[in-house]
């Protein structure tokens, strides 16, 4: 079988007259970068240095003389292939023995591991044994255990974690929470919805009020608002129309359903805001 354009015959390295190019695309192939250089003169090798399957974006065109080299430099250099203009630079070999070795890449580095058994610092009889050695008392394991606890402080929760009571006293609330007769909730709103647009939605119904919720810190609309009607029955029939047909405001479908209030009397829509 005869070897594809691809295959390299042999390692650039050996040819002491080649190119670097530079800025390379991806796409660019052996093959290719050998095409682009034909012209200039014969091209031994050229290869495109790659880390795995992936180009680096750069390679090397080998020659069979320097001034090869050179009419290469000032052909191609600035070109244009496969769209990216190139760089082409004269690439001399290092002298044998110059090479110095790459320095190792920074980084932390492990600490050599002791020798096996216990460390001295650590074995209580060891230690005891170097303190008589310096002629000095042995500290009692009493004061350092008492100095270490004195030191610790306890560590202090950011968020108080609720009670049983204020768990429960959740729970009851919204159990007690029942729908409301003459309000709905209307939800996945955009936030640049204005009050007479929320309102323009249910035009075919009788409504009193129609307000967006908007945060307290800074003025901009939280995403849903409330509608309230005249009576139960304008608000049953929206709430059953909206439900079989949700309507849809800039893309968004919204939801519509009867806003919660905590006891049936709680009609107004700023309590009924405020227990939804």
């Amino acid at each position: 079988m005869s070897a594809s354009p691809e295959t390299k015959t042999a390692p650039v390295d050996q040819f002491p007259n080649k190119v670097f190019v530079g800025n390379l695309s991806f796409k660019t192939t052996d093959g290719q970068l050998k095409d682009f250089f034909s012209d200039v003169g014969n091209v031994k090798e050229a290869r495109v240095i790659t880390r795995g399957p992936r180009s680096l974006g750069y390679g090397f065109v080998a020659f069979a003389d320097e001034a090869t080299v050179n009419k290469a430099v000032e052909a191609k250099n600035q070109a244009e292939l496969d769209g990216r203009n190139i760089n082409v630079e004269s690439a001399r070999p290092m002298a044998e023995g110059t090479q110095e070795a790459r320095p190792a890449k920074a980084g932390r580095r492990r600490p050599a591991r002791r020798a096996a058994g216990k460390s001295p610092s650590k074995d209580p009889k060891a230690r005891a044994d170097a303190v008589q050695d310096a002629g000095a008392e042995q500290p009692k394991a009493e004061s350092s255990e008492e100095a270490k606890t004195s030191t610790r402080r306890p560590r202090q929760r950011r968020f108080p974690k609720k009670t049983e009571q204020q768990t429960q006293a959740q729970l009851s609330a919204k159990e007690d929470r029942v729908p409301s007769e003459t309000v709905v909730f209307v939800g996945n709103l955009p936030f640049t919805t204005t009050d007479d647009e929320l309102s323009s939605l249910f035009a075919g119904f009788s409504i009193s009020t129609a307000h967006i919720v908007v945060s307290q810190k800074n003025s901009r609309p939280k995403g849903f608002g409330f509608v309230t009607f005249a009576n139960h029955e304008e608000q049953t029939k929206a709430v059953q129309k909206f439900a079989a047909a949700p309507p849809t405001l800039n893309d968004r479908v919204l939801n519509i359903k009867a806003a919660f209030s905590e006891s049936p009397a709680a009609d107004s829509s700023a309590d009924t805001e405020a227990a939804h």
